[in-house]
């Protein structure tokens, strides 16, 4: 008898647990209706939830101390009636600019591009993240601190990823190889699993030891910068056996020494992408918080989608890699990127985040249309590829833009705030 009511006492505790914190709750397809007609993209109570979240700073490295006042001395240029929201907001503009220059000399990331687009493109990338560093700033300074604030940075730093993949991919030359697909869906898929790891722990992994996202974004534009300096062509596609001494070459598997210079820094990249993989993992599946509740399948069966996304592309025949990398590597950023804002948003609003996201099905009838009829019956044409490929960009845009907007729109309404401006407080009689 004591321990039935031992048991119901215990139940009755999770329930109440879960009223607060629905992450504990795990739902397969369908997630908690947001209104009576589904319309809003958070629920009441997870806009209520991510009035009160408080922002819990990372660890921050020897460089972040070492710029710091630098960026506190930029923001104190910014005029007081800018909102932090703009300031981060100029910044992402500075990767779209570089994003759209790329997109115009390299459509398919297999032409060379002209120096002063990768000089831009370096420039673009660390103005960009010093903006990211001075939103903050401009928010305490101006008393505008807010949750939206942290939303509103995170989710342009997802879609700011498709610029940083379009600048190095531009200056290697790794259009229409599944190089390509492999650094950019191993990029999404790591940031995916960052803000997985919020979700379930609280804590968003900003760096390892003295090495973390504020050295791999300049690091990203010196290099891009360096690269623009140079003859990259004849750079990136040396033989590695051509560049190790003879000494150590001789003790290599000829994989290595038959690899271009650019696949082999791309290998390096997976492999550290796999280490930041493998630490949210083992970091999410040992927090007491999922050890407690039996989270660990749930967990786990929330990257099936993201990881399936990322694959995809590799399912499709060679030319259609080849001739749309560019569509594909837009309908697989912008779908991560909205299924990560999602995530991101749902993280703070502390609600239900479903394993198998319905957005993704879309992306992968397309790419399994695609699939199928070249290798069966070749009803399709390259031009008919390209339009759905095409279709399912605009797509993607328009549901991620719609969206946020009505995420923003509803918790702005509840912080009574605006987006872009500060406004006004009543003037007291």
């Amino acid at each position: 008898m004591s321990s039935s009511n031992e048991n119901d006492g215990d139940n009755a505790s999770n329930e109440a647990e879960a009223e607060i914190d629905s992450t504990i709750i795990h739902t397969w397809i369908f997630e908690p209706a947001t209104s009576d007609m589904n319309t809003k993209s958070l629920t009441d109570a997870g806009v209520e939830t991510i009035a009160n979240h408080k922002y819990k700073s990372g660890h921050y490295t020897f460089m972040d101390n070492l710029l710091n006042p630098i960026w506190t001395a930029l923001t104190e240029l910014l005029p007081m009636w800018l909102a932090p929201n703009m300031v981060t907001f100029l910044g992402a503009m500075h990767c779209a600019l570089a994003y759209s220059v790329t997109w115009y000399h390299s459509p398919n990331f297999d032409t060379p591009l002209p120096d002063w687009v990768i000089l831009l493109s370096g420039y673009c990338t660390i103005a960009y993240y010093t903006f990211d560093c001075m939103d903050g700033k401009q928010a305490r300074r101006t008393g505008q601190s807010s949750p939206l604030g942290q939303l509103f940075d995170h989710g342009f730093d997802c879609i700011c990823n498709l610029s940083h993949v379009s600048t190095q991919a531009g200056y290697l030359m790794l259009g229409g190889s599944p190089w390509f697909f492999a650094m950019q869906g191993s990029l999404f898929y790591a940031f995916f699993m960052a803000q997985w790891e919020e979700y379930y722990t609280g804590e968003l992994p900003h760096a390892m030891g003295n090495f973390g996202v504020t050295e791999v974004n300049y690091g990203l534009g010196c290099f891009a910068i360096f690269n623009s300096f140079i003859d990259r062509e004849k750079l990136w596609t040396t033989l590695m056996g051509d560049l190790i001494p003879g000494a150590i070459s001789s003790h290599l598997p000829s994989a290595i020494l038959g690899m271009e210079l650019r696949h082999f820094g791309v290998s390096g990249w997976l492999c550290t992408s796999s280490i930041l993989v493998i630490g949210s993992f083992y970091r999410v599946l040992n927090h007491e918080s999922v050890t407690a509740h039996n989270n660990r399948f749930s967990a786990v069966s929330k990257l099936a989608t993201p990881f399936l996304i990322a694959v995809a592309p590799f399912w499709l025949p060679d030319h259609i890699i080849q001739n749309e990398t560019r569509h594909l590597s837009v309908c697989m950023g912008l779908l991560m990127s909205f299924l990560t804002k999602k995530m991101i948003c749902f993280s703070m609003a502390k609600q239900s985040y479903a394993s198998i996201q319905m957005e993704a099905f879309p992306y992968w009838a397309v790419i399994i249309l695609i699939k199928t009829d070249y290798s069966n019956s070749a009803l399709f044409n390259d031009t008919i590829a390209k339009v759905l490929l095409g279709g399912l960009c605009l797509w993607y845009a328009y549901r991620l833009v719609d969206w946020a907007n009505k995420a923003i729109n509803q918790i702005c309404e509840r912080l009574d705030i605006n987006c872009f401006t500060i406004k006004e407080k009543p003037k007291k009689e």
